[in-house]
């Protein structure tokens, strides 16, 4: 993505410009921001490690102003709120050496350690390798009850180690996959026998094509029922390479025919509205790979902002 100058007007505040986290300091927190550079093990070449660091300067290119039409407590017919004066925001870095088994689980024991302290965690990626420590981060030592929604067209459970194997390895680890949902699953991107294993592990699974015809809104609203029906902590895995190749050139697996952008960010809305949802992460990003205006990494930025939005939605603030 090309660097340009950023005008400076007070009267228009950037975003993204947060605080670094101070763990001595014990004060509660209602979004915390985390980097999990994973791709040491990924399927096609990336440089997804470089992702975080892009969408932290893309996040400058927007502020945090926002009108939601229809929210709850709206007067007028819309709420408005500036995510930067309505919500605690804090940066805790990257984690180092993700890929590895003991920077795996180190990412794991700092998101747990950051969830403990806050509403919710994103994690930036970093390929879809990172889900699988930020899943057992915010879920901690109710694993047993908790849920995960992946908002991706591949079903990510292949054997091995790698970003298309997270959902097996949690499943292994320990997670009902009776309370895993999966949005976007594509034609042409999976195999029979990875669609077979959904089927018998009980995974729910709405396949791209329902969503040219349901509402978006329905959609959410099932998959949280299902994914919270433990009672549990439930985490969503937004993989952009469910979007249309268009808008997300720099995820190596988005298609043609994928999500648009702007289902996405609603998807993203919808689902961090329910306060069950303690934990997000922001995969299959390669921001080397982008289109030189940006586009995919921009894309990844607003979903952060999606995420704050939806947070700041729930208490009305």
């Amino acid at each position: 993505m090309s660097t340009v100058a950023l005008a400076h007007d007070p009267a228009w505040p950037r975003t993204g410009g947060w605080p670094a986290w101070d763990p001595a300091a014990g004060t509660p927190v209602d979004l915390a921001i985390l980097g999990i550079p994973t791709a040491d093990t990924s399927l096609s070449p990336t440089n997804a490690e470089q992702t975080p660091a892009a969408i932290r300067a893309a996040l400058r290119r927007y502020s945090g102003h926002l009108v939601a039409p229809g929210a709850p407590g709206a007067r007028g017919g819309e709420a408005e709120w500036v995510i930067d004066e309505a919500l605690r925001i804090i940066d805790a870095g990257d984690v180092v050496g993700p890929d590895t088994e003991e920077g795996e689980r180190a990412a794991t024991a700092r998101v747990a350690e950051l969830s403990a302290r806050s509403s919710l965690v994103v994690a930036l990626g970093g390929d879809n390798a990172l889900t699988v420590p930020a899943a057992l981060g915010v879920a901690g030592d109710q694993l047993s009850r908790a849920g995960l929604i992946t908002v991706d067209a591949h079903h990510d459970l292949r054997d091995g180690r790698s970003n298309g194997s997270p959902v097996r390895r949690l499943v292994e680890a320990g997670l009902d996959p009776r309370r895993i949902v999966q949005i976007g699953i594509a034609d042409f991107a999976n195999s029979r026998a990875y669609r077979e294993r959904a089927r018998e592990l009980g995974i729910t699974v709405i396949h791209r094509d329902e969503l040219h015809d349901r509402p978006l809104a329905d959609v959410a609203a099932e998959a949280l029922a299902v994914a919270g029906a433990g009672g549990g902590p439930v985490h969503v895995d937004l993989d952009v390479d469910v979007c249309d190749r268009s808008v997300a050139p720099g995820c190596p697996a988005s298609i043609p025919g994928g999500l648009q952008a702007h289902e996405l960010r609603r998807l993203t809305r919808l689902l961090v509205a329910d306060p069950q949802v303690r934990g997000v992460d922001i995969a299959e990003v390669d921001a080397s790979a982008d289109a030189p205006d940006g586009r995919t990494v921009r894309l990844a930025a607003l979903l952060v902002l999606e995420c704050a939005a939806a947070l700041a939605q729930r208490s009305g603030r």
